[in-house]
């Protein structure tokens, strides 16, 4: 089934995801989730590149011409913020369309997985109830 994804929430359900593809999972939810987030993982990869040309764009750099990082942050050239802020949130907010593949809830519910409701909500886009 095709669905829609904005990078934000790729963006942001990327590590959940890891996290729940490491739990004890149903065989055919496990091969399902593990479809899903490979496919999930190459917008990502798309994501990443052309993040990676806006902080080229607009970063200030070192001595080196790397992007200067300070507390973990990207430092962006104060006359660029507005037209960072701008790009960055164009390229989050694109939305991606992306062949997910489902499994019946049943399959979830009979087994010794034990998921948060956070996580659920998390994949619910996978599950067919």
């Amino acid at each position: 089934m095709i669905i829609k994804l904005n990078n934000n929430r790729i963006v942001n359900d990327a590590p959940v995801l890891g996290a729940i593809s490491q739990k004890k999972l149903p065989i055919k939810v496990s091969y399902v989730l593990a479809k899903n987030i490979a496919k999930i993982e190459d917008e990502l990869k798309l994501y990443n590149k052309e993040k990676q040309k806006l902080i080229d764009m607009y970063s200030i750099k070192d001595e080196e011409g790397k992007p200067l990082i300070e507390d973990n942050n990207i430092r962006i050239a104060e006359e660029y913020i507005m037209d960072w802020n701008r790009d960055i949130k164009d390229l989050l907010d694109i939305e991606n369309e992306i062949d997910i593949h489902k499994f019946q809830i049943d399959e979830l519910v009979n087994s010794d997985c034990v998921m948060s409701p956070m996580e659920l909500m998390l994949i619910d886009y996978m599950i067919e109830e």
